[in-house]
C-alpha cells in the first residue's frame, strides 16, 4: 500500500500515470483501510455525468458527519460536476482539480461554500 505522499503531484487525467478525482479518492481510501467499491461503468468518455452518481454512492457506503476528520471523503459542487477529495486532517484535504495535479488543499471558505457533505466511509471489505 502506498503513502499518502505517493498520492501527491499526479497529472490529472485517464492514462498511465494520471488520476482524476474519484480513482485519487479511492487510493486515499485504501491507505485509510477501506474501499471505495465502483458498481458502475466510469470512463473517460462518461466521467462528467458519472460524477453526479458519487453522491448516491456515498451515501450508500457512508453516514455523513459534520466536520471533517481524517480518512473522511469530502463531496463539492462544482456544477455542472462534483467533485472529491479525501480529508488528511481536520484542515487539509487531498483532491486533484480537473487538468492540475494532485495535491492538498486547505479546507478554506470557498471550498467550504461548494462542500456538498463529508462522509466517513464504512468499512468495506475489498471482496
Amino acid at each position: 500500500m502506498s503513502g499518502l505522499n505517493d498520492l501527491i503531484g499526479l497529472p490529472w487525467g485517464f492514462g498511465p500515470g494520471q488520476t482524476d478525482c474519484l480513482r485519487l479518492a479511492i487510493a486515499a481510501q485504501e491507505i485509510y483501510g477501506r474501499v471505495i467499491p465502483l458498481v458502475w461503468d466510469y470512463t473517460p468518455e462518461n466521467y462528467e455525468a458519472r460524477t453526479h452518481d458519487i453522491r448516491r454512492e456515498l451515501e450508500r457506503i457512508s453516514c455523513e458527519i459534520a466536520a471533517p476528520e481524517q480518512g473522511a471523503a469530502v463531496l463539492f459542487d462544482f456544477a455542472p460536476v462534483f467533485h472529491i477529495g479525501t480529508f488528511v486532517s481536520q484542515t487539509h484535504f487531498l483532491h486533484i482539480p480537473r487538468g492540475g495535479t494532485s495535491r492538498l488543499t486547505r479546507w478554506s471558505a470557498p471550498y467550504q461554500k461548494r462542500t456538498v457533505g463529508i462522509y466517513r466511509i464504512m468499512e468495506v471489505p475489498p471482496w
